[in-house]
């Protein structure tokens, strides 16, 4: 038998929809977040080295934003919710780990 939390929705609450506005900015964002790690070289240039080389520096940061992005997901029960309605576990190619564990429980 599964227990469901009974949600009371108050549609005219300003409250609900500053909470949904911040939950699609978070998708949003990580969204945004996997195009740019899909667009992003592996490797930055980080200058020469003393026999005239290119020093490659690897390009972390589009990485760590998608992490950060995924986390703030996770953190966010609207967005969660939002995400289990639609069905989405994985933005870019990143599972949400608590959206993936709602849908099995259901």
């Amino acid at each position: 038998m599964n227990n469901h939390k009974i949600i009371s929705i108050d549609g005219g609450s300003a409250a609900y929809w500053r909470e949904r506005k911040l939950a699609f900015r978070l998708i949003r964002e990580a969204e945004l977040a996997a195009e740019r790690l899909a667009n992003a070289p592996m490797y930055l240039h980080g200058g020469y080295d003393e026999d005239g080389d290119v020093i490659p520096i690897e390009n972390l940061g589009p990485h760590d934003d998608m992490e950060d992005a995924i986390r703030a997901i996770e953190a966010d029960p609207t967005a969660v919710s939002i995400l289990v309605a639609q069905r989405i576990t994985r933005i870019g190619g990143y599972d949400i780990a608590s959206v993936i564990c709602k849908l099995g429980a259901d």
